[in-house]
């Protein structure tokens, strides 16, 4: 018996949606859907942040560190562009190590002989203003230490790997059939033709900001397992 594990990651410092496919010969036995989302107090306040639940779903939240503050780290603090990317850096680090903390319980709990990870493949917008561009090199750098950790685990189990990486519009196009395709549109086509109400029974098409990026992650998840396990 041939033991498979698809991880869709749709990657994003706010909430990153995972979702985790289990297969015995290439047959779906067990989904999961995660969630890392950034603790919005910013160690700021005593009050502990708590994410919306939804069922059938693993929140966890990730923060900057406490003991480390921007200002230790530069010398010339008028440059914000430095500022931003020192951050970015920073928070790419933190959400990549708890994105990796479910890569790697996942992969100890299910102990598939070969691994699957389905990414989008940022490009780099040929015009757009400074913070756009800072947004897509802040996850470029997120999807680097992602492919790290799990291009690691992978190496030191000894299993095999590949890494299916899709253009957002491409895999918008096989999951909605539209390579435009908004996030309403997604959503809707998750619950339409995916068994979303069964999936995320606590939730419908109006949970468009709630669940879209799980409803994305999942969407890689299939779309590497349309490409990659069914031309097998």
């Amino acid at each position: 018996m041939i033991k498979s594990l698809i991880i869709g990651l749709d990657l994003s410092f706010s909430s990153t949606g995972i979702t985790i496919s289990y297969l015995e010969d290439y047959i779906g036995k067990k989904i999961q859907f995660h969630k890392v989302v950034f603790d919005k107090n910013l160690n700021k306040t005593s009050k502990a942040y708590t994410p919306q639940k939804i069922k059938n779903v693993n929140i966890i939240t990730y923060k900057l560190p406490a003991n480390l503050q921007i200002v230790d780290l530069i010398l010339d603090m008028s440059d914000e562009n430095n500022i931003q990317q020192c951050e970015s850096t920073i928070k790419a680090l933190m959400c990549s190590k708890k994105i990796g903390i479910i890569m790697s319980d996942s992969i100890e709990k299910f102990k598939p002989d070969e691994v699957i990870f389905s990414i989008e493949n940022y490009i780099m917008p040929t015009f757009s203003g400074s913070s756009q561009l800072k947004t897509v090199g802040g996850l470029i750098a997120l999807q680097g230490y992602v492919r790290e950790i799990g291009i690691r685990i992978c190496l030191s189990l000894k299993l095999k790997f590949k890494i299916y990486t899709p253009t957002p519009s491409s895999n918008k196009l096989f999951f909605a059939q539209n390579g435009n395709a908004d996030k309403t549109l997604m959503v809707k086509c998750f619950f339409n033709n995916y068994n979303g109400n069964i999936l995320l029974p606590s939730t419908d098409e109006n949970s468009v900001n709630l669940i879209n990026d799980l409803v994305d992650s999942f969407s890689l998840m299939l779309n590497a397992y349309s490409k990659i396990i069914i031309n097998k």
